[in-house]
C-alpha cells in the first residue's frame, strides 16, 4: 500500500465521521441519547458514535504501541460539541501517525498471534471500515430522525475535494 493512499482514506474517515457530526447538531440532545429501535448495538446514537470514536482511537493507540487507557464512556460525552472536541484531537493525532509513517512501515507486519499477521496497512483499512459501518448505523438514526448527514461514501469525498 502506498502512503498517499493511506493518507487520503485517513482524509475521507475524518472527513465522513465530521459529516455525521455536522448532521448530529440539527437534533436534540434528548435524540442525540436517547436510545433507539431496532438498537443497533450500541442503544443510541450517542453509544454508536462513542464506539466509533472508541475504535479508531484504540487501534491507533494499539498502532503506535502506546498503553491501552480503556474504553471510552460515553457519559464523558453529554452533547455533539463534546464529542466533536474528542473527535478533532483523535483526526488530528490520525494524521500526525499516518504522516510520520514510510511505505515500509505501512507494509510491514506489526501484529501477529498465532497464525494472525496483520500488516499496518491492513489494520487502518480495517479501522476506515469499521468507521463505514458504525457511520451507517448513525446515518440511518440521523436519517429517522429527519436530518439524513447526506452522501459519506468515498465519492462524495472525492467530489468535496474537487477531485
Amino acid at each position: 500500500m502506498h502512503k498517499t493512499d493511506i493518507e487520503t482514506l485517513i482524509a475521507y474517515n475524518f472527513w465522513a465521521d465530521n459529516e455525521i457530526l455536522t448532521a448530529c447538531t440539527h437534533i436534540s440532545v434528548a435524540d442525540f441519547t436517547r436510545q433507539v429501535a431496532p438498537n443497533p448495538g450500541w442503544h443510541s446514537l450517542r453509544g454508536t458514535l462513542v464506539h466509533l470514536l472508541d475504535t479508531e482511537y484504540g487501534w491507533r493507540a494499539a498502532l503506535q504501541n502506546l498503553p491501552d487507557d480503556g474504553v471510552l464512556d460515553e457519559a464523558d460525552f453529554p452533547d455533539v460539541s463534546s464529542l466533536r472536541a474528542r473527535w478533532q484531537t483523535e483526526a488530528a493525532a490520525w494524521q500526525a501517525y499516518v504522516a510520520d509513517l514510510d511505505e515500509a512501515a505501512l507494509n510491514a507486519v506489526w501484529r501477529e498471534e498465532a497464525t494472525i499477521q496483520r500488516t499496518r496497512w491492513q489494520t487502518i483499512l480495517h479501522v476506515i471500515n469499521d468507521g463505514t459501518h458504525h457511520r451507517s448505523e448513525a446515518a440511518a438514526i440521523l436519517t429517522g430522525y429527519g436530518r439524513s448527514p447526506g452522501e459519506l461514501d468515498f465519492e462524495g469525498y472525492l467530489v468535496w475535494m474537487g477531485k
